[in-house]
């Protein structure tokens, strides 16, 4: 599990935009927020990416970049997006078992239909423009998500001391 003050690895992924969206992005935004969910078959992760997403003027007061990735295919995450609403928020798609594990968090898998699933659990990560983790929250289960309100109040206020690093000691 990557520590606040690493580097992420330096990994892009397919965007429904088009293009790739890189983990590490030199300037532009004051941090990037990147949500790993476990896919379009979890309404946990749905629920807040909604929420995510409705609260995408909020992030870009504080010039953060949003993103959310799974390892759904290209068209599982379009269906998925329109379906739900899913605006103003880079959608990637196809993630990949080593990404999984590069990026250090957790994963789990199971059979359906005897086929083998393997996602990443609900992680966020808020990325520095150098590539520096700023901040880590990650679960091991769907359900184990941060509230979105108490963050962005904590960011306000952090963002007024130029988001100084916490947990690198």
């Amino acid at each position: 599990m990557l520590r606040p003050g690493q580097n992420v690895p330096d990994i892009a992924f397919p965007s429904l935009s088009g293009g790739t969206w890189p983990l590490r992005a030199e300037g532009g935004a004051n941090l990037r927020l990147v949500s790993f969910y476990r896919g379009a078959f979890c309404g946990y992760c749905t629920r807040f990416m909604q929420q995510l997403s409705g609260m995408r003027a909020d992030f870009a007061e504080l010039g953060i970049d949003l993103a959310g990735i799974s390892v759904d295919p290209k068209d599982v995450a379009e269906k998925w997006a329109r379906d739900n609403a899913i605006e103003g928020i880079t959608v990637g798609y196809d993630l990949s078992r080593e990404q999984i594990e590069a990026c250090g968090i957790f994963a789990s898998h199971f059979t359906r239909d005897g086929k083998e699933l393997y996602f990443a659990e609900p992680a966020l990560w808020l990325v520095r423009p150098s590539g520096e983790l700023y901040l880590t929250i990650q679960s091991s289960v769907s359900c184990g998500r941060p509230d979105l309100e108490s963050l962005m109040a904590g960011l306000r206020t952090l963002s007024e001391h130029g988001f100084p690093m916490r947990g690198d000691a």
